[in-house]
């Protein structure tokens, strides 16, 4: 079974996974909004994935698109903070960058029998009468990847990550994310310090 994830305009929790939006910290806890390594800018959040009991809080550089790495897992352009979800609230964006999208997307997760990513997700397209685009990314599972395997190590252990999502640039050509025009993104995990890495093709 392949889980998608379906755009919805329900409701959600803080501690679900959504695109857009503000991203969040834990009551009385610091934050720190990453800054692209090559610009110097604070960068853009994208989305929030919900996988083991975590928050993984997605950000990319957005401020000179195409110009700081924000395509590569260790290019300094892009960041996974990873939350504990336990009292949350949402985190007040810096006044300097582009650092907020203009669409937000909750988001409900269907399975769905395939051989794999684009089957399910052509096959749940055809039978509920939708636009492919409707399907956001999908949990878990095998990364469907546009270029060929690129599987980040651990910047601890030096292990092959886990793969935790794989998501779709957005249901709306005019507010998608910017994965390079029709790209893809990954988003990786590992269990010995509970980090993530983050990138894309196209």
């Amino acid at each position: 079974m392949i889980k998608l994830l379906i755009n919805s305009s329900e409701s959600t929790e803080m501690s679900d996974t959504s695109f857009g939006g503000k991203p969040v910290k834990n009551l009385g806890e610091s934050f720190q909004w990453p800054i692209c390594a090559c610009c110097h800018l604070p960068m853009q959040f994208l989305a929030k994935i919900s996988a083991h009991e975590e928050l993984h809080q997605i950000f990319m550089c957005q401020n000179d698109p195409g110009m700081c790495d924000d395509w590569d897992a260790n290019g300094g352009g892009n960041a996974v903070v990873v939350t504990k979800p336990i009292e949350l609230e949402y985190v007040t964006p810096p006044s300097e960058g582009v650092v907020l999208r203009e669409a937000e997307h909750s988001t409900r997760v269907i399975k769905v029998e395939g051989n794999d990513y684009e089957d399910a997700r052509s096959s749940w397209a055809e039978k509920n009468s939708q636009s492919p685009r409707e399907v956001l990314g999908q949990l878990f599972g095998e990364p469907s990847w546009i270029q060929g395997d690129e599987i980040p190590a651990c910047s601890s252990c030096d292990s092959p990550m886990e793969f935790v999502a794989q998501l779709e640039q957005g249901p709306d050509w005019q507010t998608e994310m910017n994965f390079g025009g029709g790209g893809v993104a990954y988003l990786f995990r590992c269990g010995c310090d509970g980090s993530a890495k983050f990138l894309w093709q196209c």
